[in-house]
């Protein structure tokens, strides 16, 4: 790696977004060498470009900005990553970690916040914003048997279907359904198969 200047990868759906980070970059000793719309360019341009550091927007369109970075980690790519998000949320920088990331930052932060996460993310350090609140306590810790319900739901399957695939009776997976909308904090299956997702848990 050229310690003078990193190279950068981009990867925001939003064009006006892209563009402020290459304007935010202008004069710093970053230089993109991609920028990707969605997981699927991400993907092919972080095998082709081999980045010193990836920028990835939590939610593209087509996948979770940390469900990438599970899938590269998975797969032995080890580029560190950077999640950006709009807004504050809790849980944001466990579920980053879970993934496997290296940091966070706003959206609404500084020019500065955000250069000074890169340079310690590509020096090999941790940089993840304060301003996302930690978990509550107690969530997000959910059995492994939960967790494989939560799975199977976002799979689509209903009530009937994860019983049958797990051995169980229906009362039995109502019964985890109640455990993790609870763990969770939430009241539907949708709502905790997108928590989940959020914490890091899918």
């Amino acid at each position: 790696m050229n310690e003078h200047e990193p190279t950068l990868l981009v990867v925001e759906d939003d064009a006006m977004v892209r563009g402020w980070v290459r304007l935010a970059l202008r004069d710093s000793e970053f230089r993109i060498v991609g920028e990707a719309e969605d997981a699927a360019q991400a993907r092919d341009l972080v095998e082709r470009r081999r980045p010193d550091i990836m920028l990835i927007d939590y939610r593209l369109p087509d996948r979770r900005g940390s469900e990438v970075v599970r899938e590269l980690r998975r797969d032995g790519l080890e580029t560190p990553a950077i999640l950006m998000t709009a807004n504050s949320e809790r849980g944001f920088n466990e579920a980053v970690r879970a993934a496997g990331g290296q940091g966070t930052v706003l959206k609404t932060g500084s020019i500065d916040e955000m250069l000074s996460a890169l340079r310690i993310v590509v020096a090999g350090g941790t940089a993840f914003d304060a301003r996302h609140p930690p978990r509550k306590p107690g969530e997000g810790t959910l059995s492994p048997r939960e967790r494989e319900v939560v799975r199977l739901v976002a799979g689509g399957s209903t009530n009937r279907a994860i019983a049958a695939k797990l051995g169980v009776s229906d009362e039995t997976v109502k019964t985890l359904l109640s455990r993790t909308f609870l763990k969770l904090g939430t009241h539907k299956r949708a709502e905790a198969v997108s928590r989940a997702h959020e914490l890091g848990l899918l």
